[in-house]
């Protein structure tokens, strides 16, 4: 490739098509990575049709070298991220690129000036949409296939963002368990504490057929449980309940578990299928053949994604998460399919949530890292 360097913004749908596709430039040779399922993510890159623009802004550009893309990020402006954290913080995310400093210097400078017009004083990510998306730079375990909605990045990323003066600003964790790696007698014995301090508490799955009710309680709780975490942000009963109906016919009400004490609502647990197994094997691509893979296999897969946990304020010293946990378990074991349990992500100072994942036998797989430099 030759002919000098220029960012472009993406102004047309030929343009969001070519920076949709671009990532499989990249990956070539990397047999864990997993391509996007382009009919999902192609609608959310339309600034008329995302659920992202609804609220917040952005713009997307592509890195070209004469007549070849070489590289994709987007600037976005979380207005969301902000009225929960008010840190001045802008994202960038998608961010894709080839194993050059300057083409990466250049991607990003474009993204740190629009943030900076936008009156921003932060550049953190990577994070597509927010870091409740896919986010960060993987670090290490490049051998495991991320597990459904976790992001995963070739090596080199690392150095390019450290070479434009990113620094971390949190590092995310990924831990895996085996069928047989649990600790059988340590978790016994925390599951015993854990009936004596949960008295009078029930642990029970979905019910699909009061999903409004049900996405107003997850609602209720994640927003008390999650006030103050570094980063998230506020998840709507509308959203749960456009989650439930985009994913219905993935849903498995079992992975699906509340906490309650007299009917009211104490903590929730959110597990998924790792659908990104069968994704993987069809290549990211539904047509002609690949949505019948996913209806026909969606009940084979042999992960499970643990992903949302939340607990309320008054309900913390009950606990609740061995509660849910040994339900997961008690899944493992009944289900032949399945061989193993992903917690993912775990911000790296949630020191009681790691304690508890490395006691019962949990193992750190994988890290990623979210990058920030101040405009």
């Amino acid at each position: 490739m030759s002919g000098p360097l220029r960012i472009v913004p993406v102004r047309d749908r030929s343009a969001r098509e070519i920076f949709l596709r671009l990532p499989a430039r990249f990956y070539r040779g990397l047999p864990a990575w997993v391509p996007p399922l382009l009919e999902d993510v192609r609608p959310q890159l339309d600034p008329a049709k995302g659920d992202f623009f609804k609220h917040s802004t952005g713009e997307f550009y592509l890195a070209w070298r004469g007549d070849e893309p070489v590289g994709r990020i987007a600037a976005l402006h979380n207005r969301r991220h902000l009225a929960a954290h008010a840190d001045g913080a802008g994202f960038f995310g998608f961010f894709e690129c080839e194993d050059d400093p300057a083409t990466a210097a250049a991607l990003l400078g474009a993204a740190e000036a629009w943030l900076r017009a936008e009156g921003l004083k932060v550049a953190r990510g990577p994070a597509n949409f927010s870091i409740q998306d896919e986010a960060g730079v993987l670090l290490d375990g490049f051998a495991h296939a991320p597990m459904a909605g976790m992001g995963y990045t070739p090596p080199y990323y690392r150095g390019l963002l450290e070479a434009a003066h990113y620094g971390k600003a949190k590092d995310l964790r990924v831990y895996r368990i085996g069928r047989g790696d649990f600790q059988a007698d340590q978790f016994a014995r925390m599951g015993a504490v854990a009936d004596r301090m949960a008295q009078g508490v029930t642990v029970r799955p979905l019910n699909m057929r009061e999903l409004p009710a049900e996405a107003e309680r997850m609602a209720r709780i994640f927003a008390e449980a999650w006030r103050d975490n570094w980063g998230a942000q506020p998840i709507t009963q509308a959203e749960f309940l456009k989650y439930a109906q985009a994913y219905r016919l993935f849903i498995n009400p079992e992975l699906i578990l509340f906490a309650e004490r007299d009917g009211e609502p104490l903590g929730m647990m959110v597990a998924i299928p790792d659908m990104n197994e069968i994704i993987q094997r069809i290549g990211g691509r539904l047509w002609p053949l690949g949505w019948w893979s996913l209806l026909t296999q969606r009940k084979r897969v042999t992960g499970l994604r643990l992903f949302l946990l939340g607990v309320r304020q008054q309900a913390r010293r009950l606990g609740l998460p061995v509660l849910f946990i040994r339900r997961y378990h008690e899944l493992l074991h009944r289900a032949p399919h399945l061989r193993q349990m992903e917690f993912s992500w775990i911000l790296e100072d949630n020191h009681e949530t790691i304690a508890l994942i490395e006691r019962i036998g949990g193992k750190c797989v994988q890290t990623l890292r979210l990058y920030e430099k101040a405009l």
